[in-house]
């Protein structure tokens, strides 16, 4: 009889502790995975597992197959109303990664006919809009952005409705149209669509053999954005525009940019400098420059300072040869 009423006293005890999902689910938001794993599954002992359970497991899965999984389940069962939304989201970002577009397709169709006006309403537009794109129905793509960019006429949401534009436009041999939404969106002070429409009016100068035009662009997205993807592409892309052997032409030497070979990256600077003498002997101009990554701080090893990309493609795979390591090109 003791024993009954211990257990029985232990059971009230864990089921009156147990964490509701939501708290969960914020602990998960602000990194707190331990604590989340175990509230639920004393949650999970103390009740039947529900919807807002498997999205909880879902969100702690390191499988991201197993994690889709979790959450489409999730949906089939008792899940709450905010949860269904997340849901939503999640899967879809998800399906658009991994390219399954009919399930994108189907995911978006759902929330939108859910929620007319949710929380995501202006992602799952967006994806509505890519839909059309892979599916070549540009006119329709068009309308939709038109319809977008009355609803989001300004901030970060406007730039990212006129990139998707542009982009549809030269799909759709708009080509003029499309450059002169990029150049006014390349005007504005700041934002992610500007460095983005800076990169794409240099490729479709590239792409008209217009070297002035995307030398001009390629100094202001790197003035304003050092840090931009595309970069390293849009001068490799700018190597092969002047004739051969006319130096004078060439992107590296109208821009000023230089090629090394990145050999290392350490956290420690005497760990550094033992790799930077490894190589000295290769009569090559060796430097350690400091790197913040992920709010850290690197010293990161360069051997050589070659003006074309060639020339340090040439070299970087002579030493990969030597050390049977893989190094990388970087403009600099």
């Amino acid at each position: 009889m003791t024993n009954i009423l211990v257990k029985t006293i232990i059971a009230i005890v864990l089921f009156s502790c147990t964490i509701d999902a939501e708290t969960i689910y914020s602990l998960i938001k602000n990194g707190k995975l331990a604590e989340a794993s175990d509230s639920l599954s004393v949650r999970s002992n103390a009740s039947s597992r529900d919807g807002d359970d498997l999205f909880c497991q879902s969100l702690l899965e390191e499988n991201a197959i197993e994690s889709v999984q979790k959450m489409e389940a999730a949906l089939r069962a008792s899940v709450s109303a905010t949860f269904r939304q997340e849901i939503y989201h999640r899967l879809a970002q998800y399906y658009f990664i991994s390219e399954n577009y009919n399930k994108l397709s189907e995911a978006v169709r759902d929330y939108r006919t859910r929620w007319e006006n949710g929380k995501y309403r202006r992602e799952m537009l967006r994806y509505s809009v890519f839909i059309d794109e892979k599916n070549k129905k540009y006119e329709a793509a068009i309308r939709q952005l038109d319809r977008y960019l009355l609803e989001y006429n300004d901030g970060y949401a406007r730039q990212w409705g006129l990139i998707d534009k542009s982009r549809i436009m030269v799909e759709f041999k708009k080509k003029i149209a499309a450059r002169k939404l990029l150049r006014t969106l390349s005007k504005e002070s700041s934002g992610p669509g500007v460095a983005q429409a800076l990169y794409m009016l240099a490729d479709d100068v590239i792409k008209r053999s217009r070297t002035d035009d995307a030398v001009f662009y390629y100094n202001l997205c790197r003035e304003a954005y050092p840090s931009a993807i595309g970069l390293d592409a849009t001068i490799e892309k700018m190597s092969g525009m002047s004739a051969s052997g006319d130096k004078e032409n060439r992107a590296e030497a109208r821009t000023g940019t230089f090629y090394s070979i990145q050999v290392g990256v350490f956290s420690s600077k005497s760990n550094a400098k033992k790799r930077a003498n490894e190589f000295k002997k290769y009569d090559k101009k060796v430097d350690i420059k400091s790197k913040k990554i992920s709010d850290k701080n690197y010293n990161v090893v360069y051997v050589g300072h070659f003006t074309s990309y060639n020339s340090a493609l040439t070299f970087k795979k002579m030493l990969e040869s030597k050390y049977n390591e893989t190094f990388q090109v970087k403009a600099r």
